[in-house]
């Protein structure tokens, strides 16, 4: 809506609140919680994840109107598919750094990081950085989004988000 003249600023915030155990003690049992309490993204020694509480807001508007500035929100799409790099301009070669889902357990983590490798790394020259915000905050469930752009605020932002 910023983009298309719409309005001039948007309010943005999401939040996640884990107020029933019931859900949880099911996520152990299915084992993908972290029997130790830490999330180790990436990592041969990742036991999985730790669900966690989260209230985020960002503030968006014109770079023309802003004060100052701590990130760029280069495009977005939720939904996207391929035609994602090409819509907004930019080669998945041009990117420095991916924040990735990154649950902390083995099987999801080796599908995840393979799949960034055939789809953003077969003609890199140079490395891409790769993190997970679950390593800090663990998982913040509908919250995980926002999460992701307060950890990284001084970088210009690719965001793509499968609903």
């Amino acid at each position: 809506m910023i983009r298309s003249g719409e309005c001039d600023a948007a309010i943005v915030g999401s939040a996640n609140l884990c107020f029933h155990p019931n859900l949880t003690f099911q996520q152990f049992q299915f084992g993908i919680l972290s029997p130790d309490g830490y999330c180790k993204p990436f990592d041969e020694s990742g036991s999985g994840y730790m669900r966690s509480e989260a209230t985020v807001v960002i503030y968006l508007q014109k770079a023309k109107n802003a004060k100052r500035i701590y990130a760029t929100l280069v495009y977005s799409k939720t939904n996207c598919d391929e035609d994602f790099y090409d819509e907004c301009g930019i080669t998945p070669e041009e990117l420095s750094y991916i924040e990735a889902h990154g649950t902390g357990t083995l099987a999801g983590d080796l599908v995840e990081i393979n799949a960034i490798d055939q789809a953003l790394c077969s003609k890199r020259s140079t490395p891409l950085l790769v993190g997970s915000v679950k390593s800090r905050f663990g998982h913040t469930e509908a919250a995980a989004g926002l999460c992701q752009v307060a950890k990284v605020p001084k970088i210009a932002l690719l965001v793509s988000c499968k609903v």
